[in-house]
């Protein structure tokens, strides 16, 4: 029997984050009554169902961690990992749903192709014509080159100064609109530690919470780090005040979990609102007159393209099922069709946007060229590992000569560990080689721009995006007085490269043995065996730096 949504149930759950949550949870443990069940598939709740389940799994995963960090025995441990995966499960079918929802919805309110047909072939199978005839109508019009185009950054202001948006900004979002990115963490900090902060949700901010979230969660994640470093520093039977300030900073975090994920859902609906705007009203008039114009233009110049365009286009809709709604969904086919008549003619997809072509670079797939380094570099490769709760990160690094080092820092994310890593060589390998170039390898791509970035420019600050935490950006300032001797190249990961392996291990076996996983006499037997599987593979002997 199915049963309908009661619109009072789905009004006190969208009200009541604890009463959500608990209906969430016992619809995952099977426990929901049918009514309960049916609200919660209520289309005005399936965002708030994965924000109450984003909330938990954190809390779920944050239990498991004080646990083994007790003296609570294996079998009382079982029931909470078990637990934390049936949640991290709900979570993500969660976001599923969200995402259907989105799409329905979207598929729902999309426009048809807008223009005639014979318009939207020659856009598609005359990009680079259809291209400087849209330039020159803008320019005629004095408008910008990008006047047509919705930026995929700071969307709500780009519709605030054309008008499509139509919302006034009070003081408090003027505040958070106005300042630094540093302190608008500290903001969305308080928002979760202290109250919650409505400005939030205004319009003119919500993009920026949507950015700035993953920044602010993992200021938490380090709180977490340091609550798990204080425990491990204390006996087992004395770890009480620290497990629970390791318990307030999960609490932290899941709020902020919350947060972010309610921040990309208001940013998504932000995003779709504009989309709407933007399809209606005297933006829409504009961009036909425009592409009127353009494709006007277009036929002056290239008039035996336009009508054999114009030709085709009217072959197919004299018999076309689909003429009735203007063929939305034919133009490609006839531009693809178009391409084998004209030579040189190449067909755009309806989101792209006519440009060069640019055919792949043989070079793109280089990694780790070193014929042409001095003959007295040296040479090794960096690689790091790092934690699904906490921001500790684990680093390890092999020289060519054999030398190798490994450690532990904090790190918002996989970037910032391997560039953790790469400065952590450099600086010893610099130490131990006085006279000599360095080179590091990296399979990271992003911490390789970012710290080649850095040195080009002899400037930390440069890597603010990527390096968050204080270890990594002092690690970059260390590193600048040697710009001149060192120099990072990207290594293709994971390919058998025996130097990149074993860094990778000596990172897992850091990060385990910081996070408790592994007592330090297992973890120095596991980093002696990966020393010597490197011997045997090289016929080296590598030696601890």
């Amino acid at each position: 029997m199915t049963f309908p949504a009661r619109p009072e149930l789905v009004s006190r759950l969208a009200e009541d984050f604890t009463a959500l949550q608990d209906a969430a949870l016992a619809r995952m443990n099977g426990t929901a009554s049918p009514e309960i069940e049916a609200a919660l598939d209520h289309r005005a709740l399936v965002g708030p169902v994965a924000i109450a389940l984003a909330h938990s799994e954190v809390l779920a995963r944050g239990a498991v961690r004080r646990a083994e960090l007790s003296v609570m025995a294996a079998q009382r441990v079982r029931p909470l990992r078990e637990h934390a995966r049936r949640v991290r499960r709900s979570r993500l079918q969660a976001e599923v749903v969200c995402k259907e929802q989105r799409a329905r919805r979207i598929s729902r309110g999309r426009m048809p192709a807008t223009g005639p047909l014979d318009l939207r072939v020659a856009r598609a199978a005359h990009p680079q014509a259809y291209l400087r005839a849209m330039e020159e109508e803008l320019t005629h019009r004095g408008l910008p080159a990008d006047a047509l185009s919705v930026p995929n950054y700071d969307r709500a202001r780009w519709a605030r100064e054309r008008q499509l948006l139509r919302t006034v900004i009070p003081s408090g979002v003027r505040e958070l609109l106005d300042c630094g990115d540093d302190p608008f963490v500290q903001a969305l900090l308080h928002d979760a530690r202290d109250a919650e902060n409505c400005h939030l949700e205004h319009d003119a901010i919500v993009e920026r919470w949507n950015r700035q979230a993953p920044t602010a969660l993992a200021w938490s994640r380090y709180a977490i780090a340091q609550a798990e470093r204080a425990a491990l520093a204390r006996p087992l039977t004395a770890r009480s005040v620290q497990l629970d300030a390791l318990e307030d900073a999960y609490h932290d975090t899941a709020i902020l979990a919350a947060r972010a994920l309610e921040a990309r859902h208001k940013a998504a609906d932000l995003h779709d609102r504009i989309r709407e705007l933007t399809s209606t009203g005297s933006f829409a008039d504009l961009i036909a007159q425009c592409h009127a114009g353009a494709i006007a233009r277009f036929a002056a110049v290239h008039p035996g393209l336009w009508d054999r365009t114009r030709l085709l286009a009217a072959e197919h809709q004299a018999s076309c099922q689909e003429r009735a709604e203007g063929c939305p969904r034919c133009h490609l086919a006839l531009a693809a069709a178009l391409a084998m008549e004209v030579p040189g003619t190449a067909v755009l997809d309806e989101g792209d946007a006519p440009g060069e072509i640019v055919e792949p670079d043989a070079a793109s797939d280089r990694y780790a060229i070193l014929n042409d380094l001095l003959p007295h570099a040296v040479v090794a490769v960096a690689d790091a590992a790092v934690g699904d709760e906490s921001a500790q990160c684990g680093y390890g690094w092999v020289c060519e000569n054999g030398t190798t080092g490994h450690g532990v820092s904090m790190a918002h994310s996989s970037g910032e560990a391997e560039v953790i890593g790469i400065c952590n060589a450099a600086l010893d390998l610099l130490d131990h080689s006085p006279h000599s170039p360095i080179v590091i390898l990296c399979d990271s791509l992003e911490a390789v721009t970012t710290v080649n970035r850095a040195l080009e420019m002899c400037d930390p600050a440069v890597a603010h995006r990527t390096v968050v935490f204080p270890e990594g950006r002092q690690l970059l300032a260390n590193l600048m007085p040697y710009r001149d001797r060192v120099e990072v190249r990207w290594l293709k990961g994971h390919i058998g490269h025996d130097l990149n392996e074993t860094a990778d291990a000596l990172a897992a076996v850091a990060l385990r043995h910081a996070t408790g996983r592994i007592p330090a006499a297992v973890a120095r037997r596991e980093q002696v065996h990966i020393l010597r599987t490197l011997r045997f593979a090289q016929g080296e002997s590598p030696t601890a730096a």
